[in-house]
């Protein structure tokens, strides 16, 4: 193998070990980004456990019917989470945001939302939105 081709083979090795780990499926590389200070339709908050516990790396999904849009992102340490800029990816489709459509649902092994807490403005169609959920674990029979 000459120099060049061997220079090459290792820079497209590179080039894709790098692409791999900062876009898994190359999804997040399509999303539009929040402009810092003014987010279009962001929604935060918090999930616990029945006793109030932190839960930790739960899934967060955020579903817009009507545009198949799905987004993800995941509980942090303070079990907290922040998802994209949910309404920059609505609007950059060319649609309008409408919160009727949006659903968030949390994903973790072995529970289920017991109670969701929406803390915006009726209808808020626009800013950051706070939604806090408290999830109980399954009963067994």
């Amino acid at each position: 193998m000459t120099p060049s081709r061997l220079l090459a083979s290792f820079m497209a090795a590179v080039s894709c070990f790098i692409a791999g780990t900062a876009w898994p499926g190359c999804d997040s590389f399509f999303l539009s980004t929040e402009i810092p200070g003014n987010p279009q339709y962001v929604i935060y908050g918090s999930v616990k456990d029945e006793n109030g516990a932190r839960i930790v790396n739960a899934t967060v999904r955020v579903h817009v019917a009507e545009h198949l849009i799905d987004l993800e992102t995941k509980t942090d340490v303070l079990g907290r989470f922040r998802t994209p800029d949910v309404g920059r990816v609505i609007t950059d489709m060319g649609y309008e945001v409408d919160p009727s459509l949006i659903t968030v649902a949390i994903i973790y092994p072995g529970h289920h939302i017991a109670h969701r807490e929406y803390r915006g403005r009726r209808g808020q169609k626009q800013g950051e939105v706070e939604m806090d959920f408290r999830l109980e674990k399954n009963r067994t029979k």
